[in-house]
């Protein structure tokens, strides 16, 4: 089922804040660069699987949405899609429409000595709170995979804000290595909505257990009945 015309509404007024959305500098939160223009360029359609990420990069280009310009967590996670768990997706269209979607914890990126830096622990809370749980609102996925540090302690942080129930919350660390492939069941409180959540690794092909993100994507679907 598509979202409804008025969710579209929604969706749409709820990018149009992002772009514009100055909480950051407000509070003085230093190496945010905000406002971020960039928001997804497709709307989400029916989304069964979300996957949670950091943050946009620093380098305006490189973005998961601009298909125009590379980006290599779209490239890592389309060929993981693909070779580890045999969904055809080679464009974002293929993405949407195989009821996957993507949005990132953090809305605007972050800079230390003019270099990409992840999100600071302050910031993460403020815009899972400000934005994210109200994405998440609007799309109810089915499911959720947490892709990194970031994503997990973006997770947590709407669980002790109250935007989600999640009674098995507690036995998830901020480590993510000790809970990546743990799956919790969770409950959007606003809508009720029950959903499924799995905590996996950053899609790095340094990392060493990177052929396991694939695994963990599976485990979720099944759970699922992807």
């Amino acid at each position: 089922m598509k979202l409804s015309p008025g969710n579209e509404i929604t969706w749409n007024h709820l990018q149009e804040e992002i772009k514009r959305c100055m909480k950051c500098g407000a509070l003085g939160l230093s190496g945010v660069q905000c406002p971020d223009a960039r928001v997804p360029a497709i709307a989400p359609r029916a989304v069964k699987l979300l996957f949670i990420t950091e943050a946009p990069p620093l380098n305006s280009q490189s973005y998961f949405f601009n298909e125009r310009a590379n980006d290599r967590l779209r490239e890592r996670l389309f060929g993981i899609l693909r070779d580890d768990v045999g969904f055809p997706i080679e464009t974002l269209a293929d993405f949407v429409a195989a009821g996957f979607y993507l949005l990132p914890t953090v809305k605007c990126p972050s800079a230390r000595e003019a270099h990409n830096t992840a999100p600071g622990g302050s910031v993460i809370p403020l815009c899972a709170d400000a934005h994210l749980s109200r994405e998440l609102t609007s799309i109810k996925p089915a499911g959720i995979c947490l892709l990194g540090r970031t994503a997990l302690q973006g997770f947590l942080a709407l669980c002790e804000q109250g935007h989600v129930r999640a009674p098995d919350a507690s036995t998830l660390t901020r480590n993510v290595s000790d809970v990546a492939g743990t799956l919790v069941a969770a409950e959007l409180t606003k809508t009720n909505h029950t959903v499924m959540v799995i905590p996996s690794y950053w899609p790095t092909r340094r990392h060493r257990k990177y052929h396991e993100i694939g695994e963990h994507i599976k485990l979720l679907m099944a759970a699922i009945d992807f």
